[in-house]
């Protein structure tokens, strides 16, 4: 059996080395491929898990995941191997899971960023965010570099005894720093605080924060609405999709035209966040709004995680938005349910329930901060450093502490992990069955006389949402509608028509369930069924093939008999 774990979190070797383990150990469910390459050469691993002996993945009804585009967020790989072992230990034996494969097709690329993570997740580790990319300059630019400049394994942060400096001890709990107050003077001491690193070219004076010398942000290089932002720390590359990792998922993703819904895996924040970034929610066709907020209550019911507006509940900053990110381009382009599932948040963990997962930290009552310290003390070793003297070589002497930022906030403890991960395996596997699905309900044949015969094959959508799955689908062109074609027995002729009709999109059943229709006059119709018809002309007791297919739902094909 796979030796996949879930207390810790694996390097590329190992991740690797884990993918292998499920496609040997579960031939009949798990193919791996590679995608293309990462800027620095590794390969990109796509994991296609279905049951193939029912059918081919590319005709059921699928759901992309991905994960861990930006470095250091590594819970994102560990997620989406989890769902991989869900899935595969779970086949045969759970009901849900066993009609998801055979009926369904999940694609997983657990890490789209391994250059990147390989650097986070190094003994001597460094911040990275994005691509490894040196942009938009090749050289290191001059000022602080964060970075573990004691080489222990940890990037702190730095305070230096400092008259001006912002902050100062709490009485209580010295440990913690404190803003001072805004008519606050006098002896201190006051701490200048700075992050854990060296400062390039330092001139005894100035402590600038250096650029970034990797700067491209690869959930910024999604061709929805994409910009340039030097003036950033995290532009978006040259060109959507200009990095290798993000060109890759483009092509894979629209090669795939049976993808239905989308997640991409992040951290930290713990929320499902839906489109738009960068627009109200005036903008969705009302269907797709209200499907999206069904889908939304069914994820936090199933995982705790509030789902959100990327616009009206999710900003960095009131007067910006954000652009090129992949989910708003799943929807908008493609036509797809797609949200980023920030996993984990540490304040929720304390207990701060109400905490609003991005103001929390601009500004948040003291008592939140000493509920956090009391939490992290006891359930995150190491979570929060006291303060060490150390011997900065641009510096002199400065203290190395504070909050462990990589422990406490921007991934789960080892040890809680597992239990944060597992209820996304199962909202997963819940949204691919809430995927349109193709089936066949009836063949009807009518003798006309002469050899004349009429021939009816009857599908339905069986699944909850839409054939299209979303109206934006059907507004921006992208899908296709179902076809019906029929094969001839040698010597047959259509009597009228031609060998492929279209027939349209079919409903499925998610704008059926309001509850207004059960209190008026309001009938759910047929418009989840239609019918494929031909006349053709043919000898009795011959046999005419029909396929009726949609890129999103599936194929159903029957021979027709004609008796």
């Amino acid at each position: 059996m796979p030796s996949a774990v879930f207390d810790r979190y694996p390097r590329y070797d190992e991740l690797t080395g884990w993918l292998d383990e499920f496609e040997a150990a579960f031939p009949n469910l798990v193919e791996k491929t590679s995608i293309g390459r990462s800027y620095e050469g590794r390969e990109l691993w796509l994991l296609t898990v279905t049951n193939h002996e029912s059918g081919k993945p590319s005709e059921k009804p699928a759901v992309w995941l991905d994960g861990n585009v930006h470095a250091s967020e590594v819970t994102a790989s560990v997620a989406l191997v989890h769902l991989v072992d869900h899935l595969t230990r779970s086949y045969g034996s759970d009901p849900q899971v066993t009609r998801a494969l055979d009926t369904r097709t999940f694609y997983v690329v657990p890490r789209v960023n391994p250059d990147g993570a390989e650097l986070a997740r190094s003994e001597v580790p460094w911040l990275v965010r994005g691509s490894v990319h040196p942009w938009p300059h090749a050289d290191q630019l001059d000022g602080l570099i964060v970075g573990d400049i004691d080489r222990d394994g940890r990037m702190l942060q730095m305070r230096v005894t400092d008259p001006n400096g912002a902050w100062k001890s709490y009485p209580s709990d010295p440990r913690l720093l404190i803003a001072r107050d805004p008519d606050e003077d006098g002896d201190g001491p006051y701490y200048r605080l700075l992050t854990e690193g060296r400062v390039q070219n330092y001139d005894g004076v100035l402590v600038p924060t250096a650029p970034e010398r990797a700067g491209i942000d690869p959930n910024r290089q999604f061709p929805y609405k994409w910009e340039r932002k030097v003036e950033s720390p995290w532009d978006a590359g040259e060109y959507p999709g200009s990095e290798p990792e993000i060109a890759a998922l483009l092509a894979a993703i629209t090669e795939r035209k049976n993808i239905c819904a989308y997640f991409a895996y992040h951290t930290f924040s713990g929320v499902h966040i839906r489109a738009y970034s960068d627009q109200a929610d005036e903008a969705f066709a009302a269907d797709d709004l209200w499907t999206y907020r069904f889908l939304g209550d069914m994820a936090t019911e199933l995982t705790g995680y509030p789902s959100i507006s990327g616009y009206h509940d999710f900003r960095y900053h009131p007067k910006s938005v954000i652009r090129g990110v992949g989910t708003d381009w799943a929807y908008d382009h493609l036509g797809v349910y797609a949200w980023t599932t920030e996993f984990w948040n540490a304040l929720r963990a304390a207990g701060l329930d109400d905490a609003h997962p991005l103001e929390w930290f601009r500004t948040h009552p003291l008592d939140d901060e000493l509920r956090l310290l009391a939490w992290v003390d006891e359930n995150v070793p190491g979570g929060y450093v006291d303060w060490y003297p150390f011997d900065h070589p641009q510096l002199g002497l400065v203290e190395l502490g504070g909050w462990n930022s990589e422990l406490v906030f921007r991934n789960p403890p080892p040890h809680l992990l597992e239990a944060e991960i597992a209820p996304h395996s199962a909202l997963a596997t819940r949204v691919a069955l809430s995927s349109p699905e193709l089936r066949h309900r009836d063949t009807i044949v009518d003798p006309l006389g002469d050899g004349v015969w009429r021939i009816r094959v009857v599908v339905e959508n069986a699944g909850w949402m839409s054939t299209s799955v979303t109206r934006r689908a059907v507004d921006a062109g992208y899908v296709l509608p179902l076809v019906g074609r029929i094969e001839l027995p040698e010597g047959a002729s259509l009597a009228s028509g031609t060998p492929r009709v279209e027939l349209g999109q079919l409903a499925g059943r998610a704008l059926k369930q309001n509850a207004v229709r059960q209190f008026h006059l309001i009938s759910d119709g047929t418009d989840d069924r239609t019918v494929a018809e031909w006349v053709v002309r043919a000898e009795a007791g011959s046999t005419c093939r029909v396929e009726v297919a949609h890129d999103r739902a599936g194929a159903v094909r029957v021979d027709v008999e004609l008796r």
